[in-house]
């Protein structure tokens, strides 16, 4: 009988095979692996514990990720529950244990980026989240907010998103809060961010819009965070919906442009689709029409991507993600169901997933090694300061590292 070989020995097998392959052959095979197998692998060396939580690997593997659209998952919330999909199979919804407590009461899912998502309890107890390590960072609480002495109602409406600025390697929340004047005629909005760089919110310029969808999640896409509003309450037709957004690094809102064809005359929803955004439009005969901005900022390059039309009445409908060869788009179904749309034949197949909830909200999330600490991002700025003499550094550390170890 075989005795099975130790955890140890094992070890043991992976550095010898390692040691005999260039340090830059190691760490693009690394760079592939999911994050579950590279949490394992940190206990085979101290320098493969310190390249894995480097922030050189940690870009780099985030970034090999979405040039294969590889490590994907999607994140489904049903009331206090959160569950995993795994993209690639489909097979079974995995419970979460998240880390808020929520008492029996709904979490929500303010926003999802580079594998961080951002959820809230009912007492706005708000974490930063990465499910696939397991890290998580608690922000800091803001007041309630109040409006009455100027002649507003309290809160009626609030939306967040979440987005990464680049320019300054930071994770930043938006929040807007808006009050609906005593009249219901008027309206003021409040917008603060919160930076994980600062762990800190602050107050940034007002948005004069009108929020049309309470409790929605900003879609973000080319470093905007996107929502649906109107320009002014209207109480007795419907009123027309657009489209704005909130440039991360600027801090700015703009109008993001329609298409030009689109009947207006329509519910619209906004969303994230193989990186473009897209809006789905819903219309009064249960018709649902999905459009995507190919090229961002670039009002021609909208086109209708398909068509929803079937006998029932369709409630909702959510683009959540490309099949693998690109000719089918994974859909969520009026928080009931998830299909495929074939693009070609225009039919759509629904999707079998053990454990999946009776109603649900799906969000699509790339397992990734981000951290939600920031000191690790100072410790990248520190070494970006340095300038030419990074990479040389760099692969220094590498090759001397493997040296000592494998």
């Amino acid at each position: 009988m075989k005795t099975p070989t130790s955890s140890k020995e094992t070890q043991l097998e992976i550095q010898a095979i390692m040691a005999e392959l260039p340090p830059e052959v190691i760490i693009n095979i690394l760079s592939r692996l999911q994050v579950g197998r590279l949490l394992c692998f940190r206990s085979i060396a101290k320098t493969w514990r310190s390249l894995i939580d480097s922030p050189y690997f940690v870009d780099l593997h985030l970034e090999k990720s979405a040039e294969a659209k590889s490590h994907l998952s999607l994140i489904l919330r049903k009331d206090s529950d959160l569950y995993y999909i795994n993209f690639d199979s489909l097979d079974d919804a995995v419970e979460l244990n998240h880390p808020l407590m929520c008492y029996s009461n709904r979490i929500r899912v303010l926003g999802s980026c580079n594998g961080l998502l951002c959820i809230c309890n009912v007492a706005e107890d708000i974490a930063l989240w990465n499910p696939s390590t397991k890290k998580y960072r608690v922000l800091p609480s803001l007041p309630s907010d109040r409006k009455r002495d100027s002649g507003m109602c309290l809160c009626g409406a609030r939306v967040y998103g979440l987005g990464y600025d680049a320019g300054h390697d930071d994770y930043k929340l938006v929040r807007i809060s808006q009050f609906i004047g005593l009249d219901y005629l008027s309206f003021e909005s409040e917008v603060k961010v919160y930076s994980l760089r600062n762990n800190a919110w602050k107050k940034v310029e007002d948005m004069p819009y009108v929020l049309c969808y309470t409790r929605k999640m900003g879609i973000l896409v080319s470093g905007c965070v996107h929502w649906v509003v109107t320009r002014q309450l209207e109480l007795d037709q419907l009123a027309t919906e657009l489209v704005i957004a909130f440039d991360i690094v600027k801090e700015t809102f703009r109008e993001v442009p329609m298409p030009e064809s689109m009947n207006r005359k329509c519910q619209i929803d906004v969303g994230y689709l193989g990186g473009c955004l897209c809006i789905v439009a819903k219309y009064e005969d249960a018709g649902v029409d999905v459009w995507t901005l190919k090229e961002y900022g670039v009002k021609e390059s909208w086109s209708k991507l398909l068509t929803l039309t079937q006998a029932r009445r369709i409630k909702s409908v959510r683009p959540l993600v490309y099949s693998k060869n690109g000719h089918e788009v994974l859909l969520e179904q009026d928080h009931e169901n998830l299909v495929w749309f074939d693009l070609k034949s225009q039919r759509v197949k629904s999707v079998k997933v053990r454990g999946l909830p009776d109603l649900f909200e799906a969000v699509v999330c790339m397992e990734s090694l981000v951290s939600v600490h920031p000191s690790r991002r100072d410790d990248r700025k520190k070494q970006e300061s340095v300038g030419g003499k990074k990479n040389k550094k760099r692969d220094d550390f590498l090759a001397e590292g493997f040296k000592l170890v494998l």
